[in-house]
């Protein structure tokens, strides 16, 4: 009989885990333990999809090697909650596998993941920095017991998971893409055509017979994953015109700290500048797309703030977005050939004309900050676009909240 491993993960994170992630990140535990149970099957689906070709499978056991998934180097969840460091020293090791793991798709994951759950986008990173060593852990594990630690054991184990994650996939995802059902099981994946397969894992695969591709192992879920991940394509294409979707960064720098319960990790400029940052955060993003030689300036490439908050119907920025505010007028500093443009925007909801000036008044009032840091105002450009160049639906709470945000991109590098 197949081990779910689902049930298994559900297992890991149960007790009081939820409420220390909770903590940790700055979310109800609550929505934590909500966008778990979206995160699981999805980590695991795609992880799936991965280990289906000699080559993915591979990858993925060579990775698995490295940060030490068949045996104990990972630890257990438990163990990691229960010291002060744990939960960030966890995250260094998890969050610079979701590019390595899953490339681009890591950005469009953390974005379904954020608006499915209710959590801010850079909770849903850390979360998926901390639960991807719990799963490959538990993959190792399992894998080991059954059949062995390699690639073979691995893409056996994923591979026999379709009915479980079939019943997991998120109903709420199922709707809105118009599902009515799944596929029945296809039939197991077989050992001894593994065991052929990966002998020589380097060598590339070669197409599957047609009837084989639809009915073999896990190949329903060569499609499943991308229907998940279409509400995501149909959000990027609403907002085309005026952004486009940013990559996925490399590896976390290795340095991390806490700042009050969000993640934080340490980042060096080329001047020698040390700035907290978050992980995925606009000034990680901003800093790799001036240090990338290679980045041109583009009118659409838009990255949002993460970390600054105005007060309710004002223009007034709250007290805590000083440290966002103080970390770009540093890069600006340290890159004084940069200027950057920042953009306001709001949701629908409410008079058009009142939106625009709200959000040209958000975006006047956060170059004013920079400026105030120190900046030359005649290098930062602001303007409002009001309930304009939407990146989420306005019809959700959720989509509503992401709408109402200051963009900022490089006009000169």
């Amino acid at each position: 009989m197949a081990v779910n491993l689902i049930e298994r993960l559900r297992n890991e994170f149960s007790g009081d885990a939820m409420s220390k992630i909770g903590l940790f990140l700055g979310e109800p535990s609550a929505n934590i333990q909500a966008a778990l149970g979206q995160a699981m099957p999805a980590i695991l689906g795609l992880l799936a999809q991965k280990s289906q070709t000699p080559q993915g499978a591979a990858d993925l056991f060579g990775i698995m090697q490295r940060v030490g998934s068949g045996g104990t180097t990972l630890g257990s969840l438990s163990s990691a909650l229960s010291t002060g460091s744990g939960p960030a020293d966890m995250l260094k090791v998890g969050a610079p596998l979701l590019s390595s793991l899953f490339g681009a798709r890591a950005t469009g994951l953390t974005d379904w993941l954020a608006s499915a759950a209710g959590i801010r986008p850079q909770s849903a990173t850390s979360l998926l920095g901390l639960a991807l060593p719990v799963v490959l852990r538990l993959l190792g594990r399992e894998a080991t017991a059954a059949g062995g630690f390699n690639a073979s054991s691995i893409a056996k184990l994923l591979g026999d998971q379709g009915g479980f994650l079939r019943n997991a996939v998120p109903a709420g995802v199922a709707s809105a893409l118009g599902l009515t059902g799944w596929e029945e099981p296809a039939r197991s994946y077989e050992r001894a055509e593994a065991a052929r397969s990966y002998a020589q894992p380097a060598r590339a695969a070669e197409p599957a017979p047609a009837d084989d591709r639809r009915g073999g192992g896990f190949g329903w879920l060569m499609w499943a994953v991308p229907l998940l991940l279409l509400p995501l394509l149909i959000w990027a294409l609403s907002g085309w015109r005026h952004r486009q979707p940013e990559e996925a960064l490399g590896a976390t720098p290795p340095a991390v700290a806490t700042s009050g319960t969000l993640a934080m990790v340490k980042h060096r400029l080329s001047c020698g500048q040390e700035l907290n940052v978050a992980p995925q955060g606009v000034e990680a993003r901003l800093i790799a797309f001036i240090d990338d030689k290679s980045a041109v300036v583009d009118r659409e490439a838009w990255m949002t703030f993460d970390r600054l908050e105005f007060e309710t119907g004002s223009a007034e920025l709250r007290p805590n977005s000083q440290a966002q505010i103080r970390n770009i007028a540093d890069i600006l500093s340290c890159y004084r050939n940069v200027n950057l443009k920042i953009g306001g925007y709001t949701d629908n909801v409410g008079d058009p004309t009142a939106n625009l000036k709200l959000s040209q008044a958000r975006a006047e009032n956060t170059r004013q900050a920079v400026v105030s840091a120190g900046i030359d105002a005649a290098r930062l450009e602001a303007e409002g676009y009001g309930e304009q160049h939407p990146v989420a639906s306005n019809d959700t709470a959720e989509g509503r909240q992401r709408n109402r945000r200051i963009d900022v991109r490089v006009t000169r590098k």
